[in-house]
């Protein structure tokens, strides 16, 4: 017996048991509709193969997400940052407060210890 033969075999033997399921079971026809596995096979192209799947949109939402919150975090920072030079630049002594505390600066008979 052939290749040809075994596989035409067991094509007849395939279809005969999906007859005989078509018939028993409700869910069965409607599964081997054809137009329902058109369809079936359609979202599971659009879901998983194609080259704009689930999972690159969902890694783009989450790309998209983080973006977004190191935005607000960076705005964030941009505020406090010009609402701290508007108080250096409206004081003088807060100006050299701040240069004393954060670039160690200091006078020239001065001696600057750092404690931490």
């Amino acid at each position: 017996m052939g290749l040809k033969a075994k596989i035409g075999t067991w094509w007849h033997t395939l279809r005969e048991k999906v007859a005989a399921a078509k018939q028993n079971h409700r869910w069965v026809r409607i599964l081997l509709n054809k137009y329902v596995l058109v369809t079936l096979l359609f979202l599971i192209w659009i879901l998983f193969v194609d080259k704009n799947n689930v999972g690159v949109w969902l890694r783009t939402q989450h790309t998209l997400r983080r973006q977004r919150v190191h935005i607000e975090r960076l705005e964030n920072e941009i505020k406090s940052t010009e609402t701290r030079i508007e108080q250096l630049s409206s004081q003088r002594d807060s100006l050299e407060q701040f240069a004393r505390e954060q670039y160690l600066f200091h006078e020239k008979d001065e001696d600057v210890y750092l404690l931490r």
